[in-house]
């Protein structure tokens, strides 16, 4: 009793779930397979590959007659080893051909050339490259030996220094083979000629185009070689009459209070009318000179009138002039007084009597450093000839209160500049103290600033960091058994192993000590100061000041001092206070200055001339002029040339003057 339709719907249901059973049976079964397969593969990766032999046999026993009668072939020919595998051709890259033939010819090319003689070229390349690596070898040990050697200088440690360079040269004679190998090295150094690293630096400055300094004007420089006037008196004369005939006119209208008088009157009313154009001298005594006077008078209307007249000159301030220096000294004094300072360096440069100490010897060529030694022991010498005068004038230690300084600033020794040498300004500090101790037989201090400021802004000068160990370290000769045996009075210490290799003596004649109150000692007659200096932050005034008020006026010498304010935050070396500063700077009297005067534009070079001034041979503030030339040799030549004389130290403007002149 059902519906036909139902029966179809029933039909319909049960092919519906049928097909969807298949599709998912087949489904499952793909995947099935899938996992089985990646199952396999995982497997064989892990089996080892047979070897082509026992491939060779299985085809053997299992393949085709075709497969078996071509491995039968193959085993018997190859030793039953696989052939090669052919060689994929390989295109060239921009050509897309085939160059393995053109490849396989290279590599055989190349297999013969590796068999026969080094080509020329290619050895040269190669002696090149193994020459400059011998070279940048030798630069490296001369650098580690040269950072070495200042490691050591500041330390102090100059004996194990030695003994290092005896152990090198032992380790280098043992790589050399012994003796035959250190024969050959000397029989091969023998044909060559020493390398010395200043002559190539000189080399590097053209010092080989320069004369030479005269070594034995320098070592005379200082003499003192003043005759008496009775033997000298004629040539000064014969001087005066050729050189400054008209000048002896304005000294005699200066200094011979008759003639000013008159003249004075006669030019008050009228200009020009009493004039004494030139005058000669007549004779010349230890007090004066007697002049012939050439005197012209105008009258109103222009008519002049000539005349001689005799008359005598005093020497200013009453001096009594016995020898040619005096006599120099006073005609300077004159003609400065009349401003004809041209004039009075003609005295100086021209007039070929008396002492030399007052000039620049010729070819110095201070712009090479370092200079030659035989230069810088000049500069020692004429630095310790005017300390040691300066020392015996009790008048003057009396007047400045013991307060002298030293300004001798060539580029070695300049502490602005990046040329200075610590090595150099010790030398001449050690020159200054051996003359005060051993010549004076005078205890001597020598005293170098110690850290200014304070908390995290505590530091030194940059010149003056280190020094104080190397002073110490230097080679004094106080040894025993050498020169200066029992000179040091502290022991010298090596800062780095605390060993004393050189006992002190307690009374010896020079100490070391720092800038300070407490550094003088009651046993001390003599302080010497080392580039004094303020620094950003931190002024040297106090502790300087707190010395020499210490030093209760005993002889107080500052070399290069610097003692300019340096303005500061948080109120340093400000406004107040800056009176009081310069004036204690300013109290510190000049006894010795060199300074070289360079263009306003350039700094340091080139040298145009040079300032000097010595208490010992040059008590006139002289203006050179450097000169240079090239000779008949083609060697170049320089020469220093008296511009002007002043008494005291020259502005810039007058300086800029002389040197136009």
């Amino acid at each position: 009793g059902r519906h036909p339709s139902d029966s179809t719907q029933a039909t319909s249901g049960l092919r519906f779930y049928l097909t969807s059973l298949s599709r998912l049976s087949t489904m499952r079964a793909t995947l099935l397979l899938f996992a089985s397969l990646s199952l396999i593969l995982s497997i064989h990766a892990f089996l080892p590959t047979p070897s082509s032999t026992l491939l060779q046999r299985r085809n053997l026993a299992h393949g085709s007659p075709r497969q078996r009668t071509a491995v039968s072939l193959l085993m018997s020919t190859n030793d039953g080893k696989a052939p090669p595998p052919k060689k994929a051709k390989v295109t060239d890259a921009i050509t897309q051909t085939d160059n393995s033939a053109k490849r396989q010819q290279n590599a055989q090319l190349r297999a013969r050339l590796a068999n026969v003689e080094e080509p020329e070229a290619v050895r040269q390349m190669r002696l090149k490259r193994e020459a400059e690596e011998a070279a940048a070898e030798e630069a490296a040990a001369e650098a580690a030996a040269l950072k070495d050697a200042q490691q050591r200088a500041k330390e102090g440690n100059f004996v194990s220094g030695r003994q290092n360079r005896e152990n090198k040269l032992i380790e280098q004679y043992e790589k050399d083979g012994g003796k035959a190998g250190a024969a050959g090295k000397m029989d091969k150094k023998a044909e060559e000629p020493a390398r010395d690293i200043r002559e190539t630096l000189r080399k590097m400055q053209g010092s080989e185009k320069r004369k030479p300094v005269d070594e034995e004007e320098l070592l005379h420089q200082s003499r003192v070689e003043s005759p008496p006037l009775e033997e000298c008196s004629g040539t000064i004369v014969e001087f005066l009459n050729k050189e400054l005939k008209e000048s002896l006119g304005k000294i005699a209208m200066t200094y011979n209070k008759e003639i000013a008088e008159v003249a004075g009157k006669k030019n008050a009313f009228q200009n020009g009318a009493f004039a004494i154009p030139d005058a000669s001298v007549i004779s010349m005594d230890d007090k004066g000179m007697a002049l012939e006077l050439r005197i012209v008078e105008t009258g109103f209307f222009g008519n002049a009138k000539e005349r001689t007249e005799a008359a005598r000159v005093e020497y200013p301030e009453g001096r009594v002039c016995g020898d040619a220096d005096t006599v120099k000294d006073a005609l300077i004094i004159m003609l400065r007084g009349c401003g004809l300072l041209p004039e009075a360096a003609k005295v100086l440069q021209k007039l070929g009597v008396g002492s030399k100490g007052w000039r620049i010897p010729d070819n110095l060529f201070l712009n090479e450093v370092p200079c030659r030694p035989e230069i810088r022991e000049w500069f020692y010498r004429d630095a310790c000839d005017a300390v040691q005068v300066a020392l015996e004038d009790e008048a003057l230690m009396e007047e400045t209160k013991g307060r002298v300084k030293i300004e001798c600033v060539p580029p070695e020794i300049n502490p602005e500049m990046d040329t200075f040498r610590v090595g150099t300004m010790l030398e001449l500090v050690r020159e200054l103290a051996l003359r005060i101790s051993i010549v004076q037989r005078k205890r001597v201090k020598i005293c170098i600033q110690g850290p200014l400021g304070e908390g995290f802004f505590t530091g030194v000068p940059l010149m003056l960091s280190g020094m104080r160990p190397v002073l110490e370290g230097m080679d004094w000769k106080s040894r025993p058994g050498e020169m200066y045996e029992g000179l040091l009075v502290e022991d010298t210490v090596n800062r780095r192993t605390g060993e004393v290799f050189n006992k002190g003596n307690p009374d010896g004649r020079v100490s070391f000590g720092d800038v300070s109150a407490d550094a003088c000692d009651d046993k001390d007659e003599v302080f010497i100061v080392i580039a004094p200096q303020s620094m950003k932050g931190a002024s040297i005034y106090d502790p300087l000041a707190s010395m020499v008020s210490a030093a209760k006026g005993r002889p107080f010498i500052c070399i290069n001092p610097r003692l300019q304010d340096i303005p500061s935050s948080g109120a340093v070396m400000q406004v107040g206070g800056r009176a009081q500063r310069i004036e204690f700077a300013n109290s510190f009297r000049d006894i010795y200055h060199y300074r070289l005067l360079y263009k306003g534009s350039t700094f340091m070079f080139p040298i145009t001339g040079a300032l000097r001034y010595s208490i010992a041979n040059s008590k006139q503030w002289t203006v050179f002029k450097r000169e240079s030339w090239t000779d008949e040799e083609e060697m170049v030549q320089e020469r220093y040339d008296v511009k002007a004389v002043y008494a005291s130290e020259p502005t810039p403007v007058q300086i800029t003057e002389a040197m136009q002149t």
